[in-house]
C-alpha cells in the first residue's frame, strides 16, 4: 500500500508542509510504514520450486540457445526476478548435513523420477553436486509386471544406446566423467534418477546465487496482478507490461512493498497457481482419478541375494493401481553394501484403501507392502467366468470353449518365457528387495488430472499455456497420474521450450512478451505435447484399470494373488493387456522406442 494517500490526509489536517508537526508525523510515518520498491524485469518467475528455479537456470545459461552464434558464453542482457513464497532454500551442503538437518538422515518421500533429458536441463554443475552429495537415485534398469498375468516389461540402459549414438539423447556420464577416467569404461546409460525435492531446489539455487542478473526474492506474497487483455495483442504498439504488487517479509519484522513490472510473467507456482487464477484467462479441465497415492521412504534388505539391484526400479500393477519401488541415495556406492539401501514407495489405490494403509503402524505397513510387491507374475485368469459356462449349449461346445480358453492362456505364458531367449540377464524376472522398515513419514495425496484448455471469445483465442505477457509452466498448466513418473518431466519440457523461445527473442532483439509470435509458438507446442502426454498416461491408467481379478479390498489378500475368475469383458481386456505387454517386451525395436520416449529423446528423423 502506498503512503501517498496518508501523506495527503496529514497535509489537509496539519496545514502547510513547513509545519514542524507535519514533518514530525512524516518522520514517524516513514519509520513504521512498509518500505516500497519498484523494479522492472525482463522475466518475473512466480514460484521458486523445482520448475521455476530450473527455468531461471536455463535462462541464465549462456551456453544454451537455439542460435549457434549465441553459444559463445556471452552474457545476455536479461534481468530476472524469482519470487518464492517460502524462505529461500538452504545451501545443498546444509541439506545433506545430518547434524544441522534432523530429517536428512533418510530420504524424504517427496521426490521426483527425472528422465535423462530432464536431468540434462539441470546442467553439469547441478547434476554433479547432486551425485557427489549422494542425493541422486540412479536407475539403469526397470522391471514392470502385473498381478493377474505372466507378462513383464524389462527396460535397461542399453535400450538407449541408439538414441545416444545418434545424438538424440544426452549421455549423462559425460557430465560426470573424470578427466583421468579411461574412455574404455562404458557404464550403462541411465534410464532416469530419483531426486528429492529439497536437495534438487537447493542445488539449483546454489548456482543462481552466483549470477547478478537475477534477484532471488523469498518470503514474497503476491497481492495483485495487472496483465494486459487479449485485445491489446495484435496492435502496432506492444501491450503494456505486467504489474505485480507484492509484500516481502523482512528479518527485522517489517515488510517491504514491491511493485514489479515485467515483459513476461511466468506462472510456476503449482497446481493451485495464484497467477493463473488472478489473470483469469486460463480455463482448466480437471478430473479426479478416484485414486489416492500413498508414499514413503523404506529401508531395503541388504542381504547378499539382493546385491546388484540398487539401480533397478520396480513397478507392479495391482487391480486398483500400481506400486512403485524407486531407488534413492545410490549415486556414490552402486552396491551400497556398507550402509542402508533406501527406496521411495509410491502406491496408488482407492481412497478408502489408501486411508487404510495410512492408518497402519509402520511394521504392519511394511508387512503389507512386502506381501503385495514381492510377488511374481501369475497366470491369466480364465476368460470364461463360471456363470457363463452353463449358458453354452451342449457338452461339446462347453469342452471346446474351455480348451480354447486354456490354450490362449498357455500361449501367453509361453510367449512370456520366450522373451527370455533375447537376453536372459535382461528379461529374467527378479524378485524385488524386501523392505525392512519405514524410514520416513507415510504421506497421502489425492490424484487428479488437469490441463489448460483453449476457448474462443470475442473473436480471439483465450486460454492455453499463454495470455498476453503471461505464460504457464509445470503444474500450473497440467497435473497427471504418477504411474509413469512424467509429472515433473513434462514441466521440465515446458521450461526447456519457453527458455528456448525467450532466448531466441532476446538474440533477435525482440520483446518476447510484446508480440504473440513467440508466445503462440510456445502455446502450440506445449498444447500438443502436453495433451499427448497427459492423455497417454490417462490411457495407461484406464488400460491397467481393467483386471481379470478385482477383489473387494486390498485386505483380501487371497483374491489379490490367485488370479481371479470374474471372466467376461474384464478377463478379456486383462488378457489383451498382458498379450500387448509381451509383444512390446519381445520386439526389441518397439521396446527401444518406448524407452526413448520415456527418456525424453528426440524422435528419430526430427532435427
Amino acid at each position: 500500500m502506498s503512503s501517498a494517500p496518508i501523506i495527503r490526509q496529514l497535509t489537509t489536517q496539519l496545514g502547510r508542509p513547513s509545519s514542524r508537526k507535519f514533518h514530525q508525523c512524516i518522520s514517524r510515518l516513514h519509520s513504521t510504514a512498509p518500505r516500497s520498491k519498484h523494479e522492472h524485469y525482463n522475466i518475473v518467475i512466480a514460484g521458486g520450486g523445482a520448475v521455476g528455479s530450473a527455468l531461471a537456470r536455463l535462462l541464465l545459461d549462456d551456453s544454451f540457445g537455439l542460435d549457434a552464434s549465441s553459444r559463445n558464453n556471452r552474457s545476455r542482457p536479461l534481468k530476472i526476478a524469482l519470487l518464492e513464497q517460502r524462505s529461500s532454500p538452504p545451501p545443498l551442503c546444509d541439506v545433506v548435513d545430518s547434524s544441522s538437518e534432523p530429517n536428512s538422515s533418510f530420504p524424504h518421500p517427496r521426490a521426483y523420477a527425472l528422465s535423462p533429458t530432464s536431468l540434462s536441463y539441470l546442467g553439469p554443475s547441478v547434476l554433479q553436486s547432486l551425485v557427489r552429495s549422494n542425493r541422486c537415485g540412479i536407475y539403469d534398469s526397470m522391471q514392470i509386471w502385473e498381478h493377474d498375468g505372466p507378462a513383464q516389461l524389462h527396460f535397461v540402459g542399453d535400450d538407449l544406446d541408439g538414441a545416444i549414438n545418434d545424438g538424440r539423447l544426452v549421455n549423462l556420464h559425460s557430465y560426470l566423467q573424470k578427466s583421468d577416467e579411461s574412455d574404455a569404461v562404458k557404464p550403462k546409460p541411465w534410464l532416469g534418477a530419483v531426486v528429492e525435492d529439497a536437495p534438487l531446489v537447493s542445488a539449483i539455487w546454489d548456482e543462481l546465487r552466483n549470477d547478478d542478473r537475477i534477484d532471488l526474492l523469498d518470503n514474497v506474497q503476491i497481492k495483485t496482478i495487472e496483465a494486459p487483455s487479449y485485445n491489446a495483442m495484435g496492435k502496432i504498439e506492444p501491450p503494456p507490461h505486467v504489474y505485480i504488487t507484492c509484500t516481502r517479509s523482512q528479518k527485522d519484522g517489517q515488510d517491504e512493498n514491491h511493485t514489479l513490472s515485467a515483459d513476461l510473467l511466468v506462472a510456476a507456482d503449482g497446481a493451485n497457481s495464484f497467477v493463473r487464477k488472478s489473470v483469469g484467462n486460463f480455463p482448466m479441465m480437471t478430473r479426479s482419478y478416484g485414486r489416492k497415492a500413498v508414499t514413503c521412504t523404506v529401508e531395503l534388505d541388504t542381504s547378499k541375494s539382493y546385491q546388484g539391484m540398487a539401480k533397478t526400479a520396480f513397478q507392479r500393477f495391482l487391480p486398483y493401481g500400481p506400486i512403485a519401488l524407486l531407488p534413492v541415495w545410490n549415486s556414490v556406492d552402486t552396491n551400497q553394501t556398507s550402509g542402508p539401501i533406501y527406496a521411495n514407495v509410491v502406491w496408488s489405490t482407492t481412497p478408502s484403501e489408501a486411508n487404510h494403509l495410512l492408518s497402519l503402524s509402520s511394521s504392519d505397513f511394511v508387512s503389507t507392502l512386502n506381501h503385495y510387491l514381492c510377488q511374481g507374475p501369475n497366470v491369466n485368469p480364465s476368460l470364461l467366468a463360471d456363470s457363463t459356462v452353463p449358458c453354452i449349449n451342449g457338452s461339446v461346445f462347453t469342452k471346446l470353449a474351455k480348451e480354447i480358453d486354456s490354450f490362449l492362456r498357455t500361449a501367453n505364458t509361453a510367449l512370456t518365457m520366450g522373451t527370455w531367449t533375447e537376453s536372459p540377464s535382461r528379461n529374467f524376472f527378479r524378485m524385488p528387495p524386501r523392505s525392512v522398515r519405514v524410514a520416513s513419514p507415510i504421506l497421502g495425496f489425492d490424484l487428479t488430472l488437469s490441463h489448460v484448455l483453449t476457448s474462443s471469445g470475442s473473436g480471439s483465442r483465450r486460454g492455453g499455456y499463454t495470455s498476453p505477457r503471461v505464460a504457464l509452466v509445470g503444474d500450473a498448466a497440467h497435473t497427471m497420474h504418477p504411474m509413469a513418473g512424467q509429472g515433473l518431466n513434462l514441466g521440465m519440457a515446458d521450461v526447456h521450450a519457453l527458455a528456448n523461445l525467450v532466448k531466441e527473442a532476446v538474440d533477435s532483439g525482440m520483446d518476447v512478451g510484446g508480440t504473440d509470435l513467440f508466445l503462440d509458438r510456445y502455446n502450440d507446442d506445449r498444447m500438443l505435447k502436453g495433451w499427448g502426454m497427459v492423455g497417454g498416461v490417462h490411457g495407461l491408467h484406464e488400460v491397467f484399470g481393467y483386471s481379470g481379478s478385482v477383489p473387494n479390498s486390498v485386505a483380501d489378500t487371497e483374491q489379490y494373488q490367485r488370479g481371479g475368475s470374474v471372466g467376461g469383458i474384464h478377463s478379456l481386456l486383462g488378457y489383451s493387456r498382458s498379450l500387448g505387454m509381451n509383444i512390446v517386451n519381445g520386439i526389441g525395436p518397439v521396446r527401444r522406442v518406448l524407452a526413448e520416449v520415456a527418456a525424453g529423446a528426440t524422435p528419430k528423423g526430427i532435427p
